[in-house]
């Protein structure tokens, strides 16, 4: 049987759909069974299938230790971020898969499921970021981590675990989904399928989305009450301004359907869309379009099956937005839905992102069979490393991993008894120059990054030394004669990244206490700098600063991947009172 790669969220954006707004949206055509009650799009139909795929960050790193959710099943993703769920049950027409890791926004991805087969997906992960804070009593106005914001009227919360009203501080995280970015196909929940408010299944092109949660001093996790709004601002990207609608339909993500569901409207406002929402999860401006299905077989020049391969629709009038795209399968399979009526490009992309294939298709008024599509790729190969690592004394690591940066790709290698060994698929037979990096867990150390000639099938890549760089992060401090400590691994200390500002944030992992710190900063190089903001939460109270204070930094290692480390001294008031506070902090740079 045929394996589909889920093209199911290959809704693709078409910027110039403004001519279709007066029609009622087309459904993907599947099939002729009425939806069920109350429901809209696609009857549930379930099959057995598996699913496969790989979880990264934000910075493609692999994330390891992830809960991925499908159905009734659940697996954690490996060292290398990679994981596999066996013979589960899904909806066909919209199975569901989530992703969960503390210090994340959930990830997810809404697919086509092919039934008894491996249908693969890829996710990236969100950080997660408290943007600001809130009194529940008198509300606020929150700006968006990446652009937009968010104001909050007063006694508009309450505790989801017994909806009883909070008046205490709201934490709020955020983030601003671009659809231009080369990455919001990745990083986008679900798929750009959603359910009108007339009850039927649509395609989205998306002009801004937003993720958004509030949580109590306590940990407790928020919602707004009955009967409250909250203003929501969406900056609409530059390249797809002059196509943005003056209203738009607003879209809130349903994490149980894996759809998204037609809630209000937006205005357009100068550069912004502006709305307002009853609830919080992922929103998004979309308009919609019909859609209708379409199917390939991709294979290479000498006729083998082209898997793993990424394939990307776009609307042949727009070359701004980042498009859906779905991944072959392992018998070259890919399908999914795609925007009825447009003229379209097809680009598929080997596993190094080189195009390989570009081609005109469409218009579609009715599912598509494209057959077989053959593209032109680059001799491939793979190549086997091995080594041995040793850690500071010299004794073999038997907890650690191997970090490989090859044809732009990270892929971490198990270490076992101080030995690993990985074959590694390439997308080129040619010479290449790898770097490699030791990691030993248990000892808190990593070695020096190291070139690494790929020159042959098999590499020796010797003995490693995963010693020399304390991986130990921790963030302690005192507040009012009170000492706390977030130290790595037992809790989540870790920093990002906005051009030269950098926002530290240490929490308790699975503890719900609440307890959490994030301070931010910008700097070039170690000295002192003025500490831009910090904000303390402990039991049920908010600390924050009542002047300005300098930050030391004594560590602060050039480019990403290194270790920024500082100290400082000032005091914190919680609006009623005030405290010293003396805080130090070590933590990897993103």
């Amino acid at each position: 049987m045929k394996s589909i790669i889920s093209f199911g969220f290959l809704t693709i954006v078409a910027a110039l759909i403004i001519a279709i707004s007066c029609q009622k949206a087309a459904t993907g055509d599947l099939t002729t069974t009425p939806p069920p009650t109350g429901g809209g799009g696609e009857q549930k139909e379930f099959v057995i299938a598996s699913i496969a795929g790989r979880i990264l960050d934000d910075n493609k790193q692999p994330v390891s230790g992830a809960l991925v959710k499908a159905g009734s099943l659940t697996a954690t993703s490996d060292i290398d971020g990679k994981f596999r769920i066996t013979n589960v049950s899904l909806d066909k027409h919209a199975g569901l898969i989530k992703v969960e890791k503390d210090g994340f926004f959930q990830g997810s991805r809404t697919i086509i499921v092919n039934a008894n087969a491996v249908n693969n997906v890829s996710i990236e992960l969100i950080k997660k970021k408290v943007s600001g804070t809130v009194s529940g009593s008198t509300g606020g106005n929150i700006t968006v981590q990446g652009g937009g914001n968010i104001v909050f009227g007063g006694n508009s919360f309450v505790n989801t675990a017994g909806n009883a009203a909070y008046t205490g501080t709201v934490s709020v995280s955020t983030f601003f989904l671009n659809p231009t970015a080369p990455n919001f196909n990745e990083i986008m929940p679900g798929a750009l399928r959603g359910i009108t408010a007339a009850n039927e299944e649509t395609g989205l092109q998306s002009f801004g989305m937003m993720a958004v949660e509030l949580t109590g001093a306590g940990g407790e996790k928020l919602q707004l009450a009955t009967g409250k709004t909250a203003t929501l601002t969406f900056p609409i990207p530059a390249e797809l301004l002059k196509d943005a609608p003056l209203t738009i339909p607003l879209w809130s993500f349903n994490d149980t359907t894996g759809l998204w569901k037609e809630e209000g409207t937006a205005t357009k406002l100068g550069n912004n869309y502006v709305g307002t929402v009853t609830h919080f999860s992922f929103w998004n401006c979309d308009y919609p379009y019909g859609v209708v299905n379409f199917n390939a077989i991709v294979k290479d020049q000498n006729g083998n099956i082209f898997a793993n391969g990424r394939v990307v629709i776009s609307v042949t009038t727009d070359k701004y937005t980042t498009y859906g795209s779905g991944i072959t399968d392992s018998t070259g399979w890919v399908g999914g839905l795609i925007p009825k009526g447009k003229v379209l490009q097809l680009t598929i992309y080997n596993k190094c992102n080189t195009v390989v294939l570009t081609k005109d298709i469409g218009p579609f008024s009715s599912n598509a069979d494209l057959g077989t599509l053959t593209v032109s790729n680059p001799a491939t190969g793979s190549v086997t490393i091995s080594g041995t690592v040793t850690n500071c004394s010299l004794a073999p690591v038997t907890n650690g991993f191997v970090d490989i940066y090859l044809d732009s790709m990270h892929t971490h290698a198990v270490v076992t008894n101080g030995s690993f060994n990985i074959t590694i698929s390439r997308c080129s037979s040619g010479p290449a120059t790898a770097t490699v990096q030791a990691y030993d867990l248990g000892g808190n150390q990593s070695g020096t990054a190291s070139s690494l000639q790929i020159n042959s099938a098999t590499v020796n890549a010797g003995s490693l030394s995963a010693c020399g760089t304390t991986l130990t992060e921790f963030l302690n401090y005192t507040l009012n004669s009170v000492s706390k400590s977030y130290i790595v691994p037992a809790d989540s200390v870790f920093s990002s990244k906005n051009g030269s500002s950098y926002t530290i944030y240490a929490f308790r992992k699975g503890s719900g206490s609440g307890d959490q710190v994030y301070l931010n900063f910008s700097a070039t190089a170690t000295g002192s700098v003025p500490l831009g903001s910090i904000y303390i939460a402990e039991s049920n109270k908010y600390w924050f600063p009542q002047s300005s204070i300098t930050l030391n930094l004594t560590e602060f290692t050039a480019g990403s991947g290194g270790y920024m480390a500082g100290n400082f001294t000032g005091t914190l008031t919680d609006s009623i009172a005030t405290a010293p506070v003396s805080m130090s902090f070590r933590v990897k740079k993103q």
